[in-house]
C-alpha cells in the first residue's frame, strides 16, 4: 500500500468484543428448578464450551472416514453463532476464547456460580460468503452503526450550533 491508497478503506476492520459473563443458579434454585437442583449451571457452561467445539458425531465421521482414505483432511465447519446484546445489536462472531472460573458449588460440587470471560471476533462481510446469512447479519449491523453515528452526528451538532447561535 503505497502514500496513493493512505485514504482507501479495504473492507471491514477485524473486531473483537471482549465481555465477561456472570452466571448464576441462585434464581432457578429458589423456584425449585430441577436442572439448577441436579447440575447447577454446567448445562449453560456445556453450551457456551460447545462452540469451540465440532459434534462427537461429526469426528467420529471424519476419523472413520479418514482411516478408510476418502476424506480431505479440512476442519470441520461450526454452526453460524451470533452475540446478541440488546435491540439492534447482533452480530456474527467466532468464540476466540473462553475462560471459566467457577465460584461457588452446591454439595455434589456441581457449580451454581460461575465467571466466564469471553473473547469473540465479528465475523464481516470480509470473512463470509455473500450465501451465508451471517453475510447479510454484518450489513444489517453496519447499516445500524452508520444509522447511529449519524444520530451522534446531529446531536452533537445541536449544541454546538446552539452554542454558536448564542455567541
Amino acid at each position: 500500500m503505497g502514500p496513493a491508497d493512505a485514504h482507501r478503506v479495504w473492507g471491514a476492520p477485524t473486531e473483537t468484543i471482549a465481555m465477561t459473563v456472570e452466571i448464576d443458579a441462585t434464581d432457578q434454585l429458589e423456584k425449585g428448578d430441577p436442572v439448577a437442583a441436579a447440575a447447577g449451571i454446567v448445562p449453560q457452561l456445556a453450551a457456551l464450551e460447545m462452540l469451540l467445539y465440532p459434534s462427537t458425531a461429526l469426528v467420529i465421521a471424519n476419523s472413520a472416514m479418514l482411516l478408510a482414505g476418502t476424506i480431505e483432511i479440512l476442519p470441520p465447519e461450526g454452526p453460524l453463532t451470533v452475540l446478541v446484546w440488546g435491540p439492534g445489536r447482533a452480530v456474527p462472531v467466532r468464540l476466540e476464547s473462553l475462560t471459566i472460573t467457577e465460584q461457588a458449588f452446591d454439595v455434589a460440587l456441581f457449580p451454581i456460580r460461575a465467571s466466564v470471560e469471553l473473547s469473540v471476533q465479528v465475523l464481516s462481510y470480509n470473512d463470509l460468503p455473500a450465501t451465508d446469512p451471517g453475510h447479510a447479519l454484518f450489513l444489517v449491523h453496519q447499516v445500524l452503526k452508520e444509522s447511529m453515528a449519524s444520530v451522534a452526528g446531529v446531536t452533537g451538532a445541536v449544541p454546538a450550533l446552539t452554542s454558536l447561535a448564542g455567541a
